[in-house]
This record gives C-alpha cells, sequence and structure tokens, in this order.
C-alpha cells in the first residue's frame, strides 16, 4: 500500500511541474531560512551553559535605589563583601575576580603594535570555577614573579607555529601604565568555547587578592567584577535575600543600608541581561531572540500557506480521480493517506535541499553575526533527529487539511464538478483567507524595515550638538603628566588644528566623575543626578561646542580651575566647599532644568556657579535622553582621553605625524586613536544589522508571498481557459482579461494592508519606545509598504495573465 501511495506520489509530481516546482522551492527556502535562524536562537540561548557547574554560578551585581524609585545596577561590588561571605555563610563555596578586556601582547620584539587579542584578567580561584581542559602545560600551581599566562589552542597555532610556547615570557604593550606587564605561559587549553559572555584567547592568572577594606560599616569604596560559586543545591533566591538582610544588619551607614542592596544573577542569564553593564565585550539581546524566532517562524508559515493553498486549487484537476477512487471502493481513510503520503514526499524533497543550502549559507551567517555558531542542527545525531521529526511533523499538519478536504466530496459532486455544496466555507475563501495572511506578514515585515531604516538614518544624522567629522579619539591614558606637552607638540604638526585632554568619552557618555544625588534646586524632596565633564581649557573650541550666552572657561580665572587630584587629600567638608565653588559650563537644558537664571551666582542647594551656557549636546547615544552636563576645567587632568581636531583633506597626514610624535614621546606605549565618526557609527551597529536582516527577511517574504501568488492564478487560468477563449472571440482586450483576473488578487493585497497596518504599527512602536529620540511613524510608510506588495502581485498575476489572453482562443475553446 505504501509502495503505491508513493509511486502515485511521485507520478503526481512529475505529471505537474509547475506546481511541484513552486512548493518545493517555496518549502525549501522556508525551511532552510528556518533553521539557519533557529540556529542562531539555539545558539544564543545556549551561552555559558557548558560549565560543568553553570548550575551553581553567579555573579554579584550591586542595586542602587534613586530618588525617583528606579534602580541603579552597578556590575561592580566590594572585594570585603566577597571575603565577609566566604567567612560567614556555609552557602558560599568560592569566588574569583574576573575581566575579560581586549590587549595587546609583543611576541617578538619586531610587533610593535603588538598582536591584538580578548584576555580573560583573574584569579587562580577561577580555575576551580570553570572547567578549562587543558592541552600542554599546567595551570597549578601558580608560579611568582609574573602574571601567569594561558593561551588557548587556535592561539598557538596562530602566533607559534613550531615552536614551544610553555615557559616563554612575553610582553604587553601597555595603553595604561608607564611599563609593560611582563606574562609567562604555563599551559596552552582547548579553545574556549564561542557560546560564552568570557570569550577570548587568553588567560591572565594572578594570585587571589587580598581583603583591601572596601567594605566597612561606614560604606562602600570601589568594586570588582566578581563571579561566585555556592555549594550545588544552594537555594539562590532564598540565599540572595539571606545576604542583603545580612547586609542591613552590618552597615552602619544609613543611604547605604537603606539604597543598597545585591543582586544574584545566574552565569547563564549574563549575556542576554547585561544591558547596564556597558563595559562587557560580549553581549546579546533578548529582542532580538524574539525577533528572529518570530521571523523564522513567519517564513515558515508562508511557505506552507503556499503548500496548503496550491494543494487546494489542484482537487478542482483531480476531481474525477477523487470521485473515480470512490466509487470504485476506496475508503476516505486511504485517500488521506493517499494525499498525506504526497506531501511526505514534498516536504522529503524539500528537507534534502534545505539541510544543502543550510550548510552553504553557516559560513555566512556566522561572518555576518561577527563569530562561529557552537551548536548547529547537523551538529549530532539528537539534534538532527529532532529536525527531521520536527519537519516529519509539519508535513503531516500541513498535509492534513488538503487531504481532508480533497477526501471528503461527495462523487456524484465531484464528478459534475461540485466542490463545495453545503459547506459553509468554501475551499476558495480559505485560499483567500491564507493569500491574505500571507501578505499581511509580508507588508508587516516592509513597514518594520522602512521604520528601522529611516530611524537609523535619523540616528546617524542627527545634530550632536558638537562636529563630529575631522575629529579623532584616544581612549582613556595615564598621561604621567606629561599630557600638556605631547598636546603642545601635536598642535604645531601639520594637519592638525587643535587638541583637548577631556574625561568624556562619545561611545558610552562615560565622564569623569559622577556626582552623588543632589538636592533639586526646584522642587523639593527631590534629587538630581549631575555628570561632570572634567577637561582642559580647550575642549569646548576642539569639539565645536556653540556658546549659547556668557564666557568660556579661562586658566585667568582662579576660579576657573580644578584639581581633581588635590581633592582626595582634602576632607569632606573641605572638598565639598572647593568643588561647590569652582566654575562651570552649563548646557541650555541644564539651565532650564535646574533655573538658572543669572550667571556667575552659585545655583542654590547646588554651589557651582555657571559661567556659561552651551547649546545642547549629546553626551551619549541617542537612545538616552539629554540629562544635566557641568563642564570643569582642569589644566592637566590626567587618566583620561585626548580629542584631535585635523584639517579636513590632510587626515593621512596627521595621523602620520600623530604616531611619529606618540613614539617619540610614549616610546612603549600602544596608540589606539579612533575617527569619532567611526566610534558613533558602533553605537547603532545592532540596529544597522536589525536594517540588514529585514530587507533580506522581507524580501524573502514577497518572493514566497509571489511564488503562492503565481501558482494560483495559474490555477485560475487553466480553470477559466474556456471563459477567456469565449470573451476573446466575443472581442475582450487583451488589458480586459489581464484586469478580470487581476482584480481579486489586488483586493485581497488591500485587504492585507489593511489587516497588516495596525498591526506594524503597533509592534514598530514598541521597538521605538527604545530610542529617547526616534522618528515619528507615517502614514507614507504603510502606503509604501502595500504598494510595493500591490505591484509585486500585479506583476507576478499580469505574466500568466497576459499569457492565458494572447493565446489563440480556438484552441482554448477546442481543449478538454
Amino acid at each position: 500500500m505504501i509502495r503505491n501511495y508513493l509511486k502515485t506520489a511521485w507520478r503526481t509530481m512529475v505529471k505537474d511541474k509547475t506546481y511541484a516546482t513552486i512548493n518545493i522551492l517555496g518549502l525549501t527556502i522556508g525551511l532552510a531560512a528556518c533553521m539557519l535562524v533557529f540556529t542562531v536562537v539555539i545558539d544564543e540561548l545556549s551561552y555559558d551553559k557548558f560549565w560543568s557547574r553553570a548550575d551553581d554560578l553567579y555573579k554579584v551585581n550591586s542595586s542602587n535605589k534613586m530618588a525617583d524609585g528606579l534602580y541603579q545596577k552597578n556590575r561592580y561590588t566590594p572585594l570585603g563583601l566577597a571575603y565577609m561571605l566566604k567567612e560567614r555563610f556555609p552557602e558560599m563555596e568560592q569566588f574569583a575576580t574576573i575581566n575579560s578586556s581586549e590587549a595587546r601582547l609583543r611576541i617578538r620584539n619586531d610587533d610593535l603594535d603588538g598582536i591584538a587579542l580578548t584576555v580573560i584578567d583573574t584569579d587562580t580561584n577561577a580555575l576551580e570555577m570553570f572547567d578549562f581542559q587543558v592541552v600542554s602545560g599546567q595551570l597549578t600551581p601558580f608560579v611568582a614573579g609574573q602574571k601567569n599566562l594561558v593561551i588557548t589552542e587556535s592561539f598557538r597555532d596562530r602566533h607559534f607555529k613550531g615552536e614551544e610556547p610553555i615557559g616563554k615570557i612575553i610582553e604587553d604593550v601597555p595603553t595604561w601604565s608607564k611599563s609593560p606587564t611582563s606574562y609567562l605561559i604555563t599551559a596552552v587549553i582547548k579553545d574556549i568555547p564561542q557560546n560564552t559572555h568570557l570569550r577570548a584567547d587568553a588567560i591572565a592568572l594572578t594570585s587571589p587578592p587580598a581583603d583591601n577594606g572596601e567594605l566597612t560599616k561606614k560604606g562602600i569604596r570601589g568594586g570588582r567584577n566578581i563571579y561566585y560559586m555556592l555549594k550545588p543545591g544552594t537555594d539562590a533566591v532564598a540565599f540572595n535575600d539571606k545576604i542583603n538582610s545580612w547586609f542591613r544588619d552590618f552597615m552602619e551607614n544609613p543611604n547605604e543600608k537603606k539604597n543598597v542592596s545585591f543582586e544574584l544573577q545566574p552565569v547563564t542569564e549574563i549575556y542576554l541581561d547585561s544591558d547596564f553593564d556597558s563595559e562587557l565585550t560580549v553581549r546579546g539581546n533578548r529582542n532580538t531572540i524574539y525577533i528572529l524566532t518570530g521571523v523564522g517562524a513567519l517564513l515558515l508559515l508562508i511557505a506552507c500557506i503556499n503548500f496548503v493553498n496550491l494543494s487546494t486549487a489542484r482537487a478542482m484537476k483531480r476531481l474525477k480521480e477523487t470521485g473515480v477512487r470512490k466509487i470504485l471502493g476506496a475508503q476516505r481513510s486511504q485517500l488521506v493517506g493517499q494525499f498525506l503520503t504526497e506531501s511526505l514526499l514534498f516536504f522529503s524533497v524539500s528537507t534534502i535541499l534545505a539541510v544543502g543550502l543550510y550548510r552553504l549559507a553557516l559560513p555566512v551567517i556566522e561572518s555576518f553575526i561577527g563569530h562561529g555558531l557552537a551548536h548547529s542542527l547537523l551538529a549530532n545525531v539528537g539534534t538532527f533527529g529532532v529536525t527531521l521529526a520536527l519537519v516529519f511533523a509539519m508535513s503531516i499538519v500541513t498535509g492534513a487539511y488538503p487531504a481532508w478536504l480533497l477526501s471528503g466530496f461527495n462523487p456524484s459532486n465531484t464528478l459534475r464538478g461540485k466542490l463545495f455544496q453545503d459547506r459553509i466555507v468554501s475551499a476558495g475563501g480559505m485560499r483567500k483567507a491564507l493569500v491574505v495572511v500571507q501578505f499581511t506578514i509580508a507588508i508587516v515585515v516592509l513597514v518594520a524595515l522602512l521604520v528601522v531604516r529611516y530611524q537609523v538614518d535619523y540616528l546617524a544624522d542627527k545634530p550632536l550638538g558638537y562636529d563630529k567629522e575631522n575629529l579623532l579619539h584616544i581612549g582613556v591614558r595615564n598621561w604621567e603628566g606629561k599630557g600638556q606637552t605631547f598636546k603642545t607638540e601635536l598642535k604645531k604638526l601639520p594637519g592638525i588644528e587643535a587638541a583637548s585632554i577631556a574625561g568624556w568619552s562619545p561611545v558610552d557618555g562615560a565622564v569623569t566623575f559622577r556626582t552623588l544625588p543632589f538636592d533639586h534646586p526646584l522642587k523639593d524632596d527631590e534629587k538630581i543626578e549631575i555628570q561632570c565633564i572634567v577637561a582642559d581649557f580647550d575642549f569646548v573650541q576642539t569639539l565645536g561646542f556653540k556658546l549659547q550666552e556668557g564666557r568660556h572657561l579661562n586658566a585667568a580665572y582662579a576660579t576657573d580651575a580644578f584639581e581633581l587630584n588635590a581633592t582626595w587629600q582634602m576632607d569632606s567638608l573641605e572638598r565639598h566647599q572647593y568643588i561647590n565653588s569652582r566654575a562651570v559650563l552649563i548646557t541650555a537644558s541644564t539651565a532650564e532644568m535646574l533655573g538658572v537664571q543669572e550667571l556667575g551666582v552659585p545655583i542654590p542647594k547646588l554651589g557651582y556657579p555657571p559661567v556659561g551656557v552651551l547649546q545642547d549636546f549629546h553626551r551619549e547615544s541617542l537612545h538616552h535622553a539629554l540629562g544635566p552636563v557641568f563642564i570643569l576645567a582642569e589644566q592637566n587632568p590626567d587618566y583620561t582621553r585626548m580629542f584631535i581636531r585635523t584639517t579636513p583633506g590632510m587626515e593621512k597626514q596627521a595621523q602620520e605625524s600623530l604616531m611619529k610624535l606618540w613614539r617619540e614621546i610614549y616610546p612603549n606605549r600602544l596608540l589606539d586613536a579612533q575617527w569619532v565618526t567611526d566610534i558613533l557609527d558602533k553605537q547603532y551597529e545592532a540596529e544597522q544589522k536589525q536594517q540588514t536582516l529585514f530587507s533580506f527577511f522581507s524580501g524573502l517574504m514577497l518572493f514566497l508571498s509571489a511564488m503562492g501568488v503565481f501558482g494560483l492564478i495559474v490555477h485560475a487560468t487553466q480553470q477559466r481557459v474556456k471563459e477567456i477563449g469565449v470573451r476573446k472571440v466575443l472581442g475582450a482586450s487583451v488589458a480586459g482579461i489581464v484586469r478580470l483576473l487581476s482584480t481579486d488578487f489586488v483586493k485581497l493585497v488591500l485587504i492585507a494592508v489593511a489587516v497588516a497596518s495596525p498591526i506594524a504599527w503597533w509592534a514598530m512602536s514598541k521597538w521605538l519606545e527604545d530610542f529617547a529620540y526616534r522618528i515619528d511613524i507615517q502614514w507614507w510608510m504603510f502606503a509604501a509598504a502595500g504598494l510595493v506588495a500591490i505591484v509585486i502581485a500585479l506583476l507576478t498575476v499580469s505574466w500568466q495573465a497576459v499569457r492565458a489572453a494572447l493565446a489563440n482562443p480556438v484552441d482554448s475553446l477546442r481543449d478538454e
């Protein structure tokens, strides 16, 4: 019986090649795209689950309750807290300080700028918590004298070909310290899997740090990135409550006692749930997973809709076959079995082709997301078996409706060509509804594409309040007291117009220091937090800020000079009086927010006499709204950044001169100068990738929808071939016949536009909520998406409709 089913199914497929091609191509694209999307989703959800003690590993974050009731999270917690918890609570097994950072190692003397790599800086406690597989050398004991460096196999193969790296001492190219740091290579480990937020090429080990008193009853100072390992079976929620209860009893500082708390974050959630941690180099986003999951499911849904539509459309061509089979004694179950076998055959052929397409596309996907995928649907027998089982179930579910429909007709009706008598919902009505669903999905994605594109363009083009062009940025450096000397010599070079040392980053808006919440000058019982940028006196002119009122900060005025380092030597009262008497520049929105009416006068409850008002500028990405900003001037700030304004057209010469001067003054230090425009573009890299994804998937969805419509119009013209012939004989024009065949499909697309518009508006409104500055969703976006869908439908329909209209009516009327 099964053999006959397969033979009949194969003959049916070969007989109608157009129907078979459309179905197989649509299912292949849908299955391959869905497999690729879900490979990425599975990989994203698998981060850090491979560690043997993953269920017991946590990172502790601190949370500070602000005046507005919101909580400010911080990745750093006191080292003293870790020691106290281990001493007082049996649930605590081990802890380690861990940081991941970019570094450059000078393996050979001729590597002036070193070799870039990602390094995990940690202590030997981490070796008890995370399982690294040793290939050669040894992880313990720790060899005193310098940091112990553990490198991965791939790093060894790239940079130590034919050499034994164990025992070698290498140095880094410092960006911060005055002299390079030495590393002793003690071991080679297997590559750390890509699906971890601790992705790295090497591990720099130190001995465990000693308790440095960062936690006292009087308050918290300092902090580190600390991971904890609890004993197996520990209730993390209950232990978290126990920690905070102990902390409230231990602490005497009323502010911290009331507002500070700690949160145990599972290591398996760090990758997707660390939006507050701007320093995390490997970070994901749950919204991206939701988007990818939805897109993958919708693509496959469109492909399945095509299959259902074309299967029911072919019912008319197989009426007599079905009727004769029933008259000859075929049971309904046998007919259902036959049609389900056909569905399974289509899905089987499509799956084979989809697997081939999947293997070809996987490297492209890895290149797009920027790292290898640790999981693949074809990686092991179990995963592949589950994939096949799901495809099999999908083929049964998708084929069930056409099979039930085709096998349920009355034999006398089928032989007379009457299908849907006494049916409340006809198959034709169902096909139209499914076409509407297809185009609704495609139009929603098209609108999303337009919104994302215009939002990204808006972010890229919106004035930031300073001149970002021809501006170089050097990251945080220890200038060793030579910053002003370097800047003075730099300004003498050709191609350099201006330079400034400043404690502000255009990458994430980081500033030199953030003030504690102050009493709001205009609102009782309300606090306000102010960001303070400490920079030299050339900062405003170098960045191109616009002075709206007042004057610039000037070294000639005693109150304009601020010395940050000097404040650490003062007691709290002296520090408060000194800082609050310093003159500042403020932005226009800050002046309005604080009610500043007169310049040169200290702001009530705050101090800080403002001497000038700048036009507003965006201190951080446009995801965030403008906040209050003070600019203080220090003659020679250290541990800060540098901005360099170059002459247009002389960018290359300016970079070469900068590098030469750098090597003269800082011969052993790394220079990492980047254009500010490049830095700002990276802020919206996620949105740009979403735009690319929407472009690709909207194209696929429209293509699959067009294929489905093409199959339906082929069927419609075949069913109305005699009608078309009669109309032509009676004088109908080609345009009239095309219009006749196109009208129904255009109506369906218009209905899809009406259905898709509110859905797309709601979805994209939610997406735009993540941006403090965003575009308004315009009516023309829905009209444009609908027009594209209508044009594609018309082109698809017209291709077959014109062919039918140009056919010889004699052949049409003679055909049986």
